[in-house]
């Protein structure tokens, strides 16, 4: 896969957990079953742990494409010190 792939994969994989955050929460906010406790919360943090990560990953990526693209045109690396 090329980077451009691996950076969309990671932002879809991003916005996923978001939206998990935001599901986990509501279902903390009003619980159906009081059986529950606090694991929402422990799966919202956990996602929003994973959003941050795939996130990174993400930018990750596609500052890879970038510095390939530099590269393939034959200029100097800007991310190089």
């Amino acid at each position: 896969m090329t980077w451009d792939a691996w950076s969309v994969v990671f932002t879809g994989l991003s916005l996923t957990c978001v939206t998990a955050v935001v599901l986990f929460f509501m279902v903390a906010y009003n619980p159906k079953d009081a059986a529950y406790g606090s694991t929402p919360l422990v799966y919202a943090a956990g996602s929003a742990i994973m959003a941050l990560a795939f996130n990174r990953a993400s930018a990750w990526a596609a500052r890879r494409k970038m510095i390939e693209g530099v590269k393939a045109a034959g200029l100097r690396d800007p991310l190089a010190s």
